[in-house]
């Protein structure tokens, strides 16, 4: 009987550890404090050697750890209209907050996917889909789907809804955590309004359906 426990006891124990690694890691996050592997490791209470076990690099850890918010959820819960300018820099407000909310675990992400660039498909699209989500109503409702007008806006606005563009104002320009989500949106927005107007404006606005 001993024998055959043995092997769930081991299951059991690989679980609490996984667990406690994973816990140790939102723990950090929440606090805002920088995130390296070693510091998890000693919340956890167990090796760095461990939790590499575990979680072979800091980008796939934190992915389980604190990467799963369902940031579409969030902006669903928000949006009250179908107006893209509005909708778009609720986007970017979702977005925004979310990073400032555990930017230690964000930056660490970034960085780590910038050392190796070959890890940044491992990074979760969120951005893509808040857009996506974002632009929806306008995009199906005008039949605009395919578009280049739209898909050049979508690559715009990727780069501002975008982790590196908050820490860009924090950082480099120096504003308050506020008011680096207010330029965020304003951008966001303003790209947007320019793109609608375009489209607006073209002689094939109507889209296939309308020709």
């Amino acid at each position: 009987m001993d024998e055959q426990s043995r092997p769930h006891g081991r299951t059991n124990q690989m679980e609490r550890t996984r667990s406690a690694i994973i816990d140790a890691t939102r723990e950090l996050a929440d606090s805002g404090a920088e995130i390296r592997m070693s510091a998890i490791a000693r919340r956890a209470r167990v090796s760095e050697a461990t939790a590499y076990r575990y979680f072979p690099d800091l980008v796939s850890l934190l992915r389980a750890a604190v990467m799963v918010e369902d940031q579409v959820a969030a902006l669903r819960a928000v949006v009250d209209d179908d107006d893209p300018v509005r909708r778009i820099g609720q986007a970017a407000e979702v977005l925004g907050r979310a990073v400032l909310r555990r930017q230690g675990a964000v930056r660490a992400v970034v960085a780590a996917t910038v050392g190796k660039p070959s890890t940044a498909k491992d990074r979760p699209a969120q951005r893509f889909a808040l857009i996506e989500h974002a632009l929806a109503p306008w995009v199906e409702g005008g039949g605009l789907a395919g578009r280049p007008e739209v898909e050049q806006l979508v690559r715009a606005l990727a780069v501002v809804i975008s982790a590196e563009s908050v820490f860009t104002l924090l950082d480099l320009c120096g504003l308050a955590p506020d008011d680096a989500i207010a330029s965020l949106v304003a951008t966001a927005r303003r790209l947007t309004a320019a793109a609608v107007e375009a489209v607006d404006a073209a002689p094939d606005a109507a889209g296939p359906e309308g020709s």
